[in-house]
């Protein structure tokens, strides 16, 4: 039996993960929720944690308990999302509501006992800890936390670090599904990666002023709410005669093309108004069509599905994504020196290049790993 010391060792050190864990989710949610109220809640959850296990029947294998971090996120979380939209003296009177309190208090520890006991753990190719799903995340992180560092006022640079941004979220999105054996999905996530590629890839390789023509393009994509939708209607009409372009949703989609040095000459023979012939062929992506193709088939529910091994497409999505990566990496290294001098980083924008490149060669090293393995398969 612990004696009193141990107790109150044991009470010190889960009262710090607790002030630890809530002052992580109000970092990272920019809410700072009442920590008694969290904390009793927390500590009443405990309880009914155990009768939702005892009620169900369920024997904890070793490490299997949920963890007190994880128990403080559920509550929090829960709370977060019943009472964050509502002024702080409704939340006040929610908070000392036993009813509102009895309720979050079991359906926490339901969710719970449900999530963390009764699903059914798919057995995946990967981890988050495996060496190549540590890589790709940690080439994405310090991408991100360099383009955190650009401030100013200049519209081309914060939008392009905006892209620059979604994308390095997206392959981290990938890899995540990766790691959690979704290799399926993570092979569709990866087609809509490889689109912003290409986007990224000519505003930032065609022209000066492409990135202000693709903007204003943009505004037909939200025709129906903008007040200026008769105006936009008519810019659209003359712009579609002008070109000769009878599907108006192919030039919604890809008409800004149009402003791209030798498209305008080439429409019609060598380009179109669609991804293949368009987009992609201008960002000089045209050999990776095939892989861009096979994705697309499973966009939608099919044979492929079912009938390709879940390992195919996690090796499709490994090698795909380092393209991606290796392509936008280089778009990143032309944006960060660029605007240098606009980062509050300078120095680390001047080493990025350096530095990206060798987490990209510890991707490139765990692919060879990764074909070796699956050679065979």
């Amino acid at each position: 039996m612990p004696d009193q010391a141990t107790n109150n060792f044991i009470d010190q050190v889960e009262s710090r993960i607790f002030d630890a864990q809530i002052a992580r989710l109000s970092r990272v949610t920019g809410k700072s929720p009442d920590a008694e109220f969290i904390r009793e809640m927390y500590r009443r959850v405990k309880v009914q944690y155990m009768e939702e296990l005892k009620k169900r029947k369920i024997r904890l294998r070793a490490l299997d308990g949920a963890r007190l971090d994880e128990i403080v996120g559920y509550v929090f979380y829960y709370h977060l999302f019943q009472t964050s939209h509502l002024p702080a003296e409704v939340v006040k009177k929610i908070e000392a509501d036993e009813k509102y309190r009895a309720m979050l208090v079991h359906d926490v520890a339901v969710y719970i006992v449900i999530n963390e006991h009764l699903n059914v753990e798919k057995i995946s190719n990967t981890s988050a800890c495996s060496p190549e799903i540590a890589a790709y995340n940690m080439a994405c992180s310090y991408s991100l936390f360099v383009l955190g560092s650009f401030r100013g006022t200049d519209a081309r640079m914060r939008g392009m670090s905006n892209l620059f941004k979604k994308a390095m979220i997206t392959t981290k999105s990938v890899i995540n599904l990766l790691a959690a054996g979704n290799s399926c999905d993570a092979v569709i996530l990866w087609r809509h990666l490889h689109e912003l590629e290409c986007v990224l890839t000519v505003l930032g390789t065609k022209g000066e002023d492409l990135y202000f023509r693709y903007v204003r393009h943009m505004e037909y994509f939200d025709m129906e709410n903008n007040p200026r939708k008769e105006e936009l209607q008519q810019r659209l009409a003359e712009e579609c005669k002008a070109y000769g372009v009878k599907e108006r949703n192919a030039f919604i989609n890809y008409g800004w093309l149009v402003y791209v040095e030798g498209f305008k000459e080439g429409f019609g023979k060598e380009y179109r108004l669609n991804f293949k012939d368009g987009l992609q062929k201008m960002a000089g992506q045209s050999a990776r069509h095939a892989a861009y193709a096979s994705a697309s088939k499973i966009l939608h529910p099919s044979a492929w599905v079912v009938a390709i091994r879940d390992d195919k497409f996690y090796k499709f999505t490994m090698f795909e994504l380092y393209r991606s990566l290796v392509n936008i990496v280089g778009q990143i290294k032309s944006y960060v020196l660029r605007y240098q001098e606009s980062s509050q980083m300078p120095q680390e924008c001047a080493a990025y290049a350096r530095t990206i490149d060798g987490y990209l060669r510890m991707i490139a090293r765990n692919n060879k790993v990764i074909a070796a393995k699956y050679a065979d398969k």
